[in-house]
């Protein structure tokens, strides 16, 4: 008797298959490519970042207003001393200051600052219209202590000239400096407070502050090495006088002055 069942054929041979690459070995040299293209792209674009700050950079100094740039040709020299020299009558040496063969010495005790008033602007009238003046101080490596030294402008007779009635640029070694009035205080009315690009932090290289003062005394910049640093709104007397010193605990030595004023 036939079975009514059909046989089942016999299954073909199953034929072998390629080896597959895990995924993650094949993925590996297009991670790789896209890694080092990312890193290139990356590596440029830093670059063209940085070439595009130091040019910035050097414009906005380039570009910054100069001393040269703004004294009117109109002012005159009224003053100009090498401070090395002997001792010429226009500085007050008694408020601790001294000649000395490297220039006016303002060596400050640790109780208070020393100042060196120059006399023509106390007792003429060279500061009543606008002025400049700027003065060298001696590379660090000259001074024997601390170097810390001030230009100060307008009522240096008073303690507590408030509100701008004297305005102080101190300045440090290390090319720190304050710009203030008398209360020197994050809460003065006038108080500035930064380092300068300018400055030269070499020991052994002389650096130049200068004051530049409106004729209607509205208006004092400051330059160090003859690039501006900041203006202020001074509310000076109608002859402000000039001094530079150092503060308590420090010294600082000048060696040459000059004075354009308006005539």
């Amino acid at each position: 008797m036939i079975s009514s069942e059909m046989p089942t054929p016999p299954s073909a041979p199953s034929q072998p298959q390629p080896p597959v690459a895990p995924a993650s070995l094949s993925a590996q040299p297009a991670a790789r490519l896209v890694s080092a293209r990312y890193s290139l792209i990356f590596g440029v674009a830093l670059t063209i970042v940085t070439l595009v700050a130091l040019v910035v950079a050097f414009l906005s100094s380039d570009f910054r207003p100069r001393a040269s740039q703004t004294l009117p040709s109109t002012w005159s020299r009224v003053y100009s001393a090498n401070l090395t020299a002997a001792d010429d009558g226009a500085w007050d040496e008694t408020q601790g200051c001294s000649v000395t063969a490297l220039g006016r010495d303002a060596s400050a005790t640790s109780a208070g600052d020393a100042q060196c008033v120059f006399r023509p602007s106390v007792q003429s009238a060279v500061t009543s219209a606008g002025f400049y003046f700027e003065t060298t101080l001696a590379p660090a490596a000259n001074v024997p202590a601390f170097v810390h030294s001030v230009v100060s402008i307008g009522d240096i007779s008073a303690n507590n000239a408030a509100n701008g009635a004297v305005i102080h640029f101190i300045i440090g070694q290390d090319g720190t400096y304050t710009l203030c009035d008398s209360v020197c205080t994050p809460g003065g009315s006038i108080y500035l407070h930064g380092g300068l690009a300018s400055w030269h932090g070499d020991a052994l290289i002389a650096n130049t502050v200068a004051v530049l003062v409106a004729p209607d005394h509205s208006a004092l910049t400051i330059f160090v090495n003859d690039q501006e640093v900041a203006t202020v709104a001074p509310q000076f007397s109608a002859q402000p006088a000039i001094a530079v010193g150092a503060p308590a605990g420090s010294e600082a030595i000048f060696t040459q002055a000059s004075l354009y004023a308006s005539q």
